[in-house]
């Protein structure tokens, strides 16, 4: 058996796929994409609990930073001294972690100063991981089922739109419709 050149098989596999498109065109396309086995998501729901017990109390700090920094009762200069930065830059840190702009490596920095490991996280705003997904998954299938409604009402409206252009009736496009099959030919 000869072989046949790459480029006739990229064609013929492109001709294939533009036939099944035509003749399937309101089939179901199905993207294939793993979701993430809810063992994984358990586990990580369960690390991130004491991730969102630490969002509480949020509110309650004025900044990690600072909130560390004091507990373990050391002082500005000397957080300075081992970054080896002015004392002023810590306060302009606290600040900037306060306010939300802050450098995950500057901050990383601070943190190795305090003798701390830097460690972040996203939590879900409400509930678990599992529920998240499964609140994704319901929203990505009513967009799906939005879209292929919007499809059908456009080829239900190019339809009448060409009929009336044309002149034909209902009736005369079924008859051609089914002479057609009779005739062995794949009509929609």
């Amino acid at each position: 058996m000869a072989e046949l050149p790459i480029s006739a098989l990229k064609s013929l596999k492109n001709h294939l796929v533009e036939e099944a498109e035509r003749d399937a065109p309101r089939a179901r396309k199905t993207y294939f994409r793993r979701d993430p086995p809810a063992e994984r998501r358990q586990k990580l729901d369960e690390t991130l609990l004491a991730f969102r017990v630490a969002r509480r109390m949020e509110g309650e700090t004025e900044g990690w930073l600072r909130a560390i920094r004091q507990a373990v009762g050391v002082p500005v200069d000397e957080v300075a001294r081992r970054m080896g930065v002015s004392k002023w830059e810590i306060f302009r840190m606290e600040v900037a972690e306060k306010e939300s702009r802050i450098r995950l490596g500057t901050l990383r920095q601070a943190a190795a100063a305090l003798d701390c490991e830097l460690v972040y996280a996203l939590t879900p705003r409400q509930g678990t991981l599992e529920e998240l997904a499964a609140k994704e998954r319901v929203r990505r299938e009513k967009i799906r089922e939005e879209e292929q409604e919007r499809k059908r009402a456009e080829a239900k409206a190019r339809e009448k739109k060409v009929l009336k252009a044309i002149g034909w009736r209902a009736a005369i496009r079924k008859t051609i419709r089914r002479g057609l099959r009779e005739a062995g030919i794949r009509v929609r």
